[in-house]
């Protein structure tokens, strides 16, 4: 490999080391692991955020989702765009001043349900192995295509590492080690652009060419059906907003304001930097319009149009965003199975340094369960990540925001939501595999709606406690 590719990528990789290894002094007990001891400065809350959302799946995933479908592809980016409103405004002010340290927390303490908790911890745990699975995917194809290392050992590789920068710092590590991410591949990203538009004959040839092969690739659904692109949206917007970890972002922010602050800038920032990466591959598909594998198309372009030193840079700041997802999904799971199902249920009177040993051990045990669906890669990143939100959405995301603004929501209600939704999203998606039901048909939108009358006629045939009653005018006040 050129000494200037290794020269950047080492550069890179090193600042995030020594990040790491301070982060790892600051983080001294139970709560600075979990939630970096409540002291999230707005900055970091938006760092955060920012680099899980982008991640490698924008680079990978993303960029090949629009380079074969379209503009219908930026309804994903639109849903995500709202969760993030929705989340900094509507959902992390009471997640804050409720004061947990887990999702599953707040659901057993708001529906007055101890098993709610672990219940919904095991669910999570699951569709965050698929989501670590999916990143392990874009670390493998990063390794392989840099190092020319097989693609299993290059996620092998890529676990280890996710492993150890998460263990060494928990929550402390992934806000600081997220929010130079965000620079970074932010930076990755701008910094390639130039050299490929100067690759092509600009803005007017490109979109015509464009137009010519694909004519519905600018329209508002692209190459999807107006149902599916429009039930992108709501698998990603209320995907993140019964993501835990997302959503223990927000117990980790010093106060409501920062939270509020972080929602304005994210605001901001998203949705352009969304709109480069659309440009960016329409742009790369007319110099590579038959390329093998669409998830490459970042690196194939970056490596052939870039000067060495920036694409050691680049492939840096890929690496960076994919570990930012990476290890606030792995902390997220653990860090839930290690509260609400270790000490709840197995071992109450366990010591906060044994249950701290306990919660780092899950990250190992969670980290190594994924390796498997790296490797295997059953489908492509957006695929994979497509169903894990799924699952997200129809049986945390929902429940999670009604719970908020449904004053009468009862803890049947919430188990029916559960229930309902994790049973419709993952037969529909059964049927579909077996030909029943059309492959064009998403079960997300379907599944919100049965979901939300379950729980809206469970509620008015139940009556909340008086703790459940509590618990809800505490977060409203």
């Amino acid at each position: 490999m050129n000494s200037h590719i290794l020269l950047g990528i080492a550069i890179v990789l090193l600042l995030m080391f020594g990040v790491a290894v301070y982060s790892y002094m600051k983080s001294k007990d139970l709560l600075s692991f979990y939630i970096a001891e409540r002291g999230g400065k707005w900055y970091l809350i938006l760092g955060s955020l920012f680099a899980s959302g982008i991640s490698g799946a924008s680079f990978l995933g993303m960029m090949s989702y629009y380079y074969n479908l379209g503009a219908g592809t930026l309804w994903i980016n639109i849903g995500i765009a709202w969760s993030y409103f929705v989340l900094c405004f509507f959902i992390g002010p009471k997640l804050r001043r409720f004061g947990q340290l887990t999702i599953p927390d707040y659901l057993a303490s708001r529906f007055d349900s101890p098993l709610l908790g672990p219940i919904f911890s095991i669910i999570a745990s699951v569709w965050m192995v698929v989501l670590l699975g999916s990143l392990y995917v874009q670390g493998g194809l990063l390794f392989s295509e840099l190092f020319g290392m097989s693609y299993s050992s290059s996620t092998i590789i890529v676990c280890a590492m996710v492993i150890i920068f998460t263990i060494l710092g928990g929550m402390v590590v992934v806000l600081n080690t997220d929010f130079i991410a965000m620079i970074i591949l932010t930076a990755a990203l701008v910094i390639t652009v130039p050299f490929l538009v100067k690759a092509t004959e600009g803005w007017g040839p490109v979109t015509e060419a464009v137009r010519a092969a694909q004519p519905d690739y600018f329209t508002n659904a692209g190459e999807l059906t107006p149902f599916m692109a429009f039930s992108w949206l709501f698998i990603w917007l209320f995907g993140y907003l019964g993501n835990p970890g997302y959503l223990t972002r927000f117990y980790a922010a010093s106060s409501v304001r920062d939270i509020v602050k972080a929602g304005m800038a994210i605001a901001l920032i998203y949705l352009p930097v969304s709109f480069i990466f659309f440009g960016s591959s329409f742009f790369a598909k007319t110099i590579y319009p038959n390329i093998q594998d669409p998830e490459t198309i970042w690196l194939t372009y970056t490596f052939d149009l870039a000067p060495p030193f920036i694409v050691g840079i680049a492939m840096a700041g890929l690496f960076v965003a994919i570990l930012s997802s990476a290890n606030t999904w792995l902390l997220a799971g653990a860090t839930s199975l290690g509260r609400d199902i270790y000490q709840k249920l197995l071992n109450k009177d366990v010591s906060e340094r044994n249950l701290l040993v306990v919660t780092k051990l899950l990250v190992l045990f969670l980290g190594a369960l994924s390796v498997p669906i790296g490797i295997w890669r059953p489908a492509y990143i957006m695929e994979m990540m497509n169903l894990a939100y799924l699952i997200a959405g129809s049986t945390g995301g929902l429940i999670i925001i009604m719970s908020m603004y449904y004053r009468s929501m009862t803890k049947e209600a919430a188990w029916g939501g559960i229930i309902s939704g994790s049973i419709i999203a993952i037969s529909w998606k059964l049927t579909q595999r077996v030909g029943v039901i059309s492959a064009g048909i998403d079960p997300m939108i379907p599944t919100l709606i049965v979901t939300c009358i379950v729980i809206i006629i469970i509620s008015r045939l139940t009556k909340p406690s008086k703790k459940m009653i509590a618990v809800f005018e505490k977060m409203v006040s």
